[in-house]
């Protein structure tokens, strides 16, 4: 049953994340979505949720991309460290309110952009 209620969790959060009101160009977009994916690990990881099914998913990421792993473990990096400078109404986890301010943080937005351009 708790295997069931994370993998409706995780895809609910992964549609719902999809839909950030930034937009990161297109040639980083693979970083993006291993940013998001990523982001859902280290909150699903940081609740003792099973996190294999994500762990999965940004395999698969990794695997379609273009991009050298090297890129992708500094992309998992910065979202270990990335604290978003907005406060919460609702006192919601840290660690998933980040989930959420990704794709509207200019300043990560940035830092996913370089790290892009290594």
């Amino acid at each position: 049953m708790r295997y069931v209620k994370s993998l409706v969790l995780l895809i609910g959060v992964l549609t719902l994340s999809s839909c950030s009101t930034a937009n990161p160009q297109q040639e980083n977009k693979d970083l993006f979505e291993f940013a998001k994916a990523n982001c859902f690990f280290w909150y699903f990881k940081s609740q003792g949720i099973d996190t294999n099914d994500i762990k999965k998913i940004t395999s698969g990421i990794v695997e379609m991309s273009t991009y050298s792993t090297n890129k992708f473990q500094k992309v998992a990096f910065l979202v270990k460290d990335y604290s978003p400078k907005v406060s919460s109404k609702n006192n919601i986890n840290n660690e998933l309110q980040k989930c959420f301010t990704l794709g509207s943080d200019k300043e990560f937005i940035s830092k996913l952009h370089a790290i892009s351009e290594l």
